[in-house]
């Protein structure tokens, strides 16, 4: 009996993750073509995050401004969001402009320019770059009299630039009408060299590589020292790119990411207003979660009676259990035995088990989860690739709670035992047992009403037509599960409310049709003690019903 609480109680614990695992898995599988779709689309990492300031929708602003903003996004953000970093970069230019050589720099307004640049600088672009021409720039000193910069292959081809050249750079438009303004808005730079994208499909490339063109990109530290004090609102346009490891990410993480994402958007938007989260899976995650939202709660409707099965298989051994050990129970409490001890005795026994049940049960449902993945319809396993199911959190805590209701529960037959003394255990093993206590309340005529109620709203609503017709989708409406279901477990309890009846009816035409003894004797014990084989008979019937009906959808 001791095993067979223990096989019970593994296969509750097996049963109960397997669907939470399956559904993990399948919803993973479907999050995963979501995010593929989308970085499809938009052609970067699916947990790709473009957090922009852009001065052309707004205004452009000081780098003061910028850093607090700054600091955030690069410093604390990445912890809030809770996700593994892969890598992140950040784009910082200026406004546009007007590129001259330098000696032609006094006709500055009278020519047109070679072309219109803006001074760039990106983290990491080193490691993206081949130099074609040239070397790397010098970080330039607040004091220097020209800046080094590394102009792209594609602007240098288009207006014939080389390596080593001077250039002056003036501020376009009205924002250097004034004589002060356009000393403060004028650069001298030189070209130290000509770079290339080393692979322009690279996940690092938040734009496009032909897009920066034409930057003329410096050192960060050439733009804090020697690009911003000379010009005022120099920053025209900020890009933070981060790229998280989105492998790990399950169902039940979802809603929280979701909700660090919106703090981070909101602190962001606070340190530096107009500050957007233009790339994000947040599209993407949220049309997840409208797929498998029905999903989920299919599976989980449809895994119901399953489980009440199970409960039932554990409680009817469990009475078994207790059953056996009337008499023992009975002795320990007329030699004083309380009743918290014989209690503490069976709790104790219970979480033993419970734990086994635990160490066995939750592999066991990852296989059953890996099984479901394969299976094509019932009883035929598919040769589909097997789904990515891993043992979480979720599952693991609603294996402890089944373990804790299966234990808890358990403990009631040991309760109605504790109560009985040496004089009442032998009043009832000489009297017929008295009837279960979901007898004396009608409660299988009450699921009956149910089941009925649910049958004529099936009606009312046409979708009986489903399973009839073979047209439809019988998992659009979970009521064509449920009420079947509460229609098989409502007609097995009735049966077995008049299984006694049945008996005595067979034992007395046996009494007088049959002159074999071992017969009559038999169907007489049937009817005298049939308490003792319904449970097991109630559990081989529902057990049947349901697969033949699980077997015909």
């Amino acid at each position: 009996m001791t095993l067979s609480s223990v096989f019970g109680l593994t296969m509750a614990v097996a049963l109960i993750t397997c669907i939470p695992l399956y559904t993990d898995a399948a919803n993973l599988t479907v999050l995963e073509q979501e995010l593929d779709r989308a970085q499809q689309t938009r052609n970067r990492p699916p947990f790709a995050f473009m957090y922009r300031y852009i001065g052309a929708w707004n205004t452009s602003i000081e780098l003061e401004e910028y850093r607090a903003v700054n600091d955030y996004l690069t410093r604390s953000a990445p912890g809030v969001i809770g996700l593994p970093v892969q890598f992140a970069t950040r784009y910082l230019k200026t406004d546009d402009f007007s590129m001259f050589p330098a000696s032609e720099a006094v006709y500055a307004g009278l020519r047109q320019p070679l072309g219109w640049v803006n001074f760039a600088f990106i983290d990491g672009l080193y490691d993206h770059i081949t130099v074609l021409e040239g070397g790397l720039p010098e970080v330039a000193s607040s004091e220097a009299d020209r800046v080094e910069v590394l102009v792209s292959k594609a602007f240098a081809d288009e207006t014939g630039i080389q390596v080593g050249e001077d250039y002056v750079v003036f501020m376009r438009g009205s924002q250097a009408e004034a004589g002060d303004a356009l000393r403060q808005s004028q650069f001298n730079v030189r070209i130290s060299g000509i770079w290339q994208a080393t692979d322009p499909e690279e996940p690092f490339w938040f734009y496009s590589p032909g897009s920066l063109a034409s930057g003329l990109m410096i050192p960060a530290e050439s733009f804090g020292q020697r690009i911003a004090p000379a010009m005022t609102q120099e920053v025209y346009a900020a890009i933070w790119y981060i790229v998280f490891d989105g492998s790990a990410v399950r169902t039940d993480a979802i809603p929280g990411i979701l909700a660090r994402i919106a703090q981070v958007s909101t602190r962001a938007g606070n340190l530096l207003p107009k500050t957007s989260l233009d790339i994000s899976p947040v599209e993407a995650l949220r049309n997840y979660q409208r797929t498998t939202y029905i999903m989920t709660i299919m599976l989980y409707v449809f895994s119901i009676p399953i489980m009440a099965l199970v409960m039932y298989f554990i409680g009817l051994i469990s009475g078994l259990v207790v059953a056996r050990q009337r008499g023992e129970v009975a002795i320990l409490k007329s030699r004083g035995t309380g009743i918290s001890q014989v209690m503490g005795m069976y709790l104790l026994e219970g979480m033993l088990i419970g734990i086994v049940a635990l160490a066995i049960g939750l592999p066991t449902g990852r296989q059953l989860a890996i099984a479901m993945g394969k299976t094509v319809s019932f009883l035929n396993l598919g040769t589909r690739a097997a789904l990515p199911v891993v043992i979480t959190p979720r599952a693991a805590r609603l294996a402890l709670i089944g373990v804790t209701v299966a234990v808890l529960g358990s403990l009631l037959p040991a309760l109605r035992e504790a109560r009985t003394s040496v004089v009442g255990y032998h009043q009832e093993r000489a009297r017929p047992l008295g009837r279960p206590g979901w007898q004396r309340y009608g409660l299988d005529l009450l699921i009956g009403v149910v089941a009925a109620y649910g049958y004529y709203v099936l009606q009312n609503r046409g979708t009986l037509n489903y399973l009839g017709a073979g047209t439809g989708d019988p998992f659009q409406d979970p009521l064509l599960f449920i009420a079947p279901a509460l229609a098989v477990f409502s007609v097995s309890m009735m049966f077995i409310r008049l299984f006694p009846l049945l008996m005595e009816t067979i034992a007395w035409l046996t009494g007088l049709l049959s002159r074999s003894v071992s017969v009559v004797l038999a169907f007489r014990q049937l009817a005298r003690v049939s308490r003792q084989y319904t449970g097991a008979l109630l559990l081989l019937i529902l057990t049947v019903s349901l697969a033949a009906f699980t077997a015909s959808m």
